[in-house]
């Protein structure tokens, strides 16, 4: 969808800071990101959520990279707070995603923990009636919370090939559920924007979706992906 550019202006007065969780992955947040949250939220409610990438429980509605370009921009000059890292906005791909798939309903893989194949990701959200948020994770038999090199996507592909139909967690892993140590929480403030290393273990911070949610009752989310590093052994 092709949105005016000033919608995703940005607040002025928002506020930064980096938290790291127990294993070392930087996280950065911004509170009152966007200028009028409101509007973006309107905005992508009226969107077509007609698409479904990968294991997302729910559904897209892609974001025209021209409607974002200044917003890229922005971006690019908040990731030094997250390090040595380099990037040009044409990196960045967004859209606006809801989750409406039911635990009941969900593959093993979508119940555990993932990773996303992007150096970072984040997420804006854009639900002002209730919170929920981003969970991190360890994986208790291999020890990982973060898949850094092959041996280790290797051996956490064996777990998963072997065990990961029978030990998947219940529901949505927000918990210590079985084989997973949650080791940090962002809360799911309204209008907060969050980026991370997208090779961390996350989860979103749920238990269940209600029966039939309408657009509107659904958790809402801005998603935001760099694609590649000018730098990419930063991560």
């Amino acid at each position: 969808m092709t949105l005016d550019p000033q919608l995703f202006a940005l607040n002025p007065a928002a506020q930064l800071k980096v938290e790291t969780t127990p294993a070392g992955v930087p996280v950065l947040i911004v509170d009152d990101f966007y200028a009028d949250p409101f509007a973006v939220r309107a905005a992508a409610l009226g969107g077509q959520f007609d698409a479904s990438i990968a294991y997302y429980p729910g559904m897209h509605s892609r974001i025209d990279a021209a409607s974002t370009r200044d917003l890229f921009a922005t971006l690019v000059r908040m990731l030094a707070l997250l390090g040595d890292v380099r990037a040009q906005p044409e990196y960045f791909w967004t859209d606006f995603s809801i989750v409406t798939t039911p635990a009941s309903q969900m593959l093993a893989k979508q119940k555990h923990p993932h990773i996303d194949p992007t150096p970072l990701a984040g997420l804006v959200y854009l639900n002002h009636d209730f919170e929920v948020g981003t969970c991190f994770f360890r994986h208790q038999p291999t020890g990982l919370a973060v898949i850094r090199t092959p041996e280790e996507s290797r051996q956490y592909g064996e777990w998963m090939e072997a065990y990961g139909e029978q030990c998947q967690p219940a529901s949505y892993a927000v918990g210590d559920d079985g084989v997973w140590e949650r080791l940090y929480r962002v809360q799911g403030r309204f209008n907060r924007f969050v980026m991370y290393a997208g090779n961390a273990f996350h989860s979103i911070d749920m238990r269940d979706v209600a029966a039939n949610p309408t657009l509107a009752q659904a958790r809402l989310t801005q998603r935001l992906f760099l694609g590649q590093l000018d730098n990419p052994a930063s991560t």
